[in-house]
């Protein structure tokens, strides 16, 4: 039976057509021993082609390979395959315990102890589904006393004070966070912003970029990080600031000797693929980062899909999917949405609206699937932002920055009063010049 069992959770993959039962339950390659060439095959499949052998492939790859109809459930498959692996890992422990007593019991309680633990651990882990709210009622209090002692603030902040405020930062587990915005607006850069200022606060970056070439990230990055302009970086401008090329050249140099990475990964790293939720776990397992970016849903690959799917059938499966790598990993993820045109106004209207969660492009599952929603637009003053949605915090609450985005500068226009003419209250406070640099340069 305990053979058998690793054979119907391989039928299983094959016949779903997915990996989600291995994903879900932390299924690793360990608890494959007697199928353990057959699980490596689908693994590398997956990862080169985007997606589960048929079972037609399987029989022809494995000649022995049974094909099977499995009618028991996900929860039994797993709690059986975990008992299996429990009994292996604990075996070699029990035979090395019974040598170390025939010769020293102190060194056999020593090795015992934490292998004890260890083996607990396994055997608490079963099926991964439900909660019990009373047994486990003391978590609570650790999370509420952790909130008291941080003052509010319980997760990576996000650079800019007044969307703290609101948020309380980007916390570690259940937290997808959707930047959204219209086309050239500066969804790209905003969600730079916050990834900059996550690694300004010691925090391991991975970022994909769909569509960017990393040296075009890397100016941007340089730019958010250290105020360079932009547009001299992608000009080849030797006056980039007060100290020029020269200046620039030394903060690259000590740029090289830190140890906090920012990790860019584009499709050209992945076979010239999108990537894949199941190839993101990967990633998030080589390079163990503290905060994740996508830019954008659509330019990642939805690996459930199944012939003839619409896109909105494909990006709600990506964002659920998302939501479910936070709470695995326990790390926020911050992801780009394209919004919907909107019609155009006359030319007497002004249109400073930030896009709702329901004009999300082609699939308003990702607002439903997402803890929070930041919708941003260029405005006379430089960019508004709009809390949509806050699972963990206040709703619809509209902030204001003037943007400087060649510069990589933010400056808070939240204490302005909201009944003047934004143009006017900005260029009060910066001058017409610099509002000219601060807004045409998205």
């Amino acid at each position: 039976m305990k053979e058998m069992v690793e054979l119907q959770v391989l039928n299983k993959i094959i016949k779903q057509g997915n990996l989600n039962i291995l994903v879900q339950n932390d299924i690793s390659a360990d608890y494959f021993v007697t199928y353990k060439d057959e699980f490596a095959f689908i693994q590398e499949h997956y990862q080169k082609y985007g997606n589960v052998p048929n079972i037609e492939t399987m029989v022809s790859t494995f000649e022995d390979f049974e094909n099977i109809d499995v009618t028991e459930s996900d929860k039994f498959l797993i709690e059986t395959l975990s008992e299996k692996y429990l009994y292996m890992r604990m075996l070699p422990v029990l035979n090395k315990v019974a040598e170390l007593i025939a010769t020293d019991s102190t060194k056999a309680i020593e090795y015992m102890l934490p292998k004890i633990q260890e083996l607990n651990d396994l055997k608490n882990k079963g099926y991964n589904a439900g909660y019990d709210l009373v047994k486990n009622s003391l978590d609570r209090w650790n999370d509420y006393h952790a909130r008291s002692e941080k003052h509010g603030m319980l997760g990576i902040s996000s650079g800019l004070d007044d969307l703290d405020r609101i948020t309380f930062g980007w916390l570690d587990g259940e937290d997808l966070i959707t930047i959204l915005g219209r086309t050239n607006e500066g969804k790209t850069w905003l969600l730079l912003y916050f990834l900059v200022a996550a690694w300004n606060q010691k925090k391991r970056v991975l970022l994909y970029s769909g569509e960017m070439g990393v040296n075009m990230i890397g100016y941007r990055f340089d730019t958010l990080a250290k105020h360079f302009s932009n547009l001299g970086l992608m000009t080849g401008d030797t006056k980039l600031g007060e100290g020029g090329s020269i200046e620039y050249n030394n903060w690259l140099t000590n740029l090289a000797k830190q140890d906090v990475p920012f990790i860019i990964v584009t499709p050209k790293d992945l076979g010239n693929k999108h990537l894949d939720v199941p190839t993101l776990h990967t990633l998030i397992d080589k390079y163990k980062p503290d905060i994740i970016g996508i830019d954008q849903y659509s330019l990642m690959a939805d690996y459930r899909a199944k012939k003839g799917d619409p896109n909105r059938i494909k990006l709600a499966h990506i964002s659920e999917d998302l939501f479910n790598t936070s709470e695995k990993y326990k790390k926020p993820i911050l992801a780009d949405a394209q919004a919907k045109r909107r019609q155009k106004k006359k030319k007497d209207e002004m249109d400073e609206d930030t896009p709702d969660t329901d004009e999300i492009q082609e699939a308003d599952a990702i607002g439903q699937n997402s803890s929070r929603v930041i919708s941003m637009k260029q405005v006379a003053a430089g960019l508004k932002m709009t809390v949509k949605k806050n699972r963990y915090g206040l709703n619809n609450k509209d902030l204001l920055y003037f943007w400087d985005i060649d510069k990589g500068d933010f400056k808070s226009l939240n204490g302005t009063p909201h009944n003047t003419d934004i143009k006017q209250e900005i260029q009060d406070k910066q001058g017409e010049d610099e509002f000219k640099n601060g807004t045409e340069v998205f």
